[in-house]
């Protein structure tokens, strides 16, 4: 192993050669970008979140199972429309098993990130109890 005169290794932090300013200026723009798709693109999760939310409040309320299919579906798809993600009402599947309900909603948003056009695709579910 390599010593230096005081006694340090020579791999330590203390003898690295300082950071060249077009580095520092590269990693700071990467990171900038970085932060820039996670701005554009967090409303969207945070929407299929709260759609989620509404999903497993619709499916845990006590007459869920009773409620007309076609009546889930259109208050799944108007909530959906409030928080402006565009369900139709073929992405909400609603199926009936042993006295349970479970409701699928699969759908995707399309976005664009910086000139880069994107296709998320999300797919919350519950179950009633």
């Amino acid at each position: 192993m390599n010593r230096t005169a005081a006694g340090e290794s020579a791999g330590q932090l203390g003898n690295l050669p300082p950071l060249p300013l077009w580095r520092l200026i590269s990693g700071i723009a990467v990171f900038a970008c970085l932060l820039g798709v996670v701005a554009a693109l967090a409303p969207l999760y945070i929407d299929n979140l709260r759609l989620g939310s509404y999903i497993r409040e619709l499916a845990a309320s006590p007459n869920a199972a009773t409620v007309p299919e076609a009546t889930l579906r259109s208050e799944v798809v108007d909530r959906a429309g409030q928080l402006g993600l565009t369900v139709l009402p073929g992405d909400v599947q609603i199926t009936h098993q042993g006295g349970k309900m479970q409701l699928q909603v699969k759908y995707r948003v399309k976005t664009d990130v910086a000139l880069y056009p994107v296709d998320l695709h999300f797919h919350p579910q519950a179950s009633s109890r």
